[in-house]
């Protein structure tokens, strides 16, 4: 189990997706300027899932300023967009997932980056 911060500035989303993610500890947060400060704070979390088009601060300035904070444990991003920049999207360096997406997907991605095994392979034969 992962310790898991969601950033959306919409709050329906940030809630599906925590919903989408059970198995973890799963924070939210609607405003991307707090979620750095959590972070700069001290808070720890091994993921942050952060949507790229956002007022104020976008996914990309969110994730400059983490790499800006040089945090002793950074957190893997991966940065969420339903628009079609994806080129500036991989520009980050960070993973990426085009929305809409459904649970399963975004399952399977989070699992791939924290390089978990996925749940089927648990089962012994």
């Amino acid at each position: 189990m992962a310790r898991i911060l969601v950033v959306d500035d919409r709050p329906e989303v940030v809630r599906a997706i925590a919903r989408m993610l059970p198995s973890h500890d799963t924070v939210t947060e609607t405003d991307p300027r707090r979620a750095v400060a959590r972070l700069q704070a001290g808070e720890q979390f091994e993921m942050m899932l952060i949507d790229y088009e956002m007022p104020g601060m976008n996914g990309r300035q969110v994730s400059d300023a983490l790499t800006d904070a040089h945090l002793i444990k950074p957190p893997i991003i991966l940065i969420m967009s339903g628009r079609e920049n994806v080129d500036s999207l991989f520009a980050t360096g960070r993973a990426v997932l085009i929305k809409p997406f459904d649970a399963a997907e975004l399952l399977e991605l989070v699992a791939a980056v924290l390089h978990e095994a996925p749940l089927d392979h648990h089962r012994h034969a």
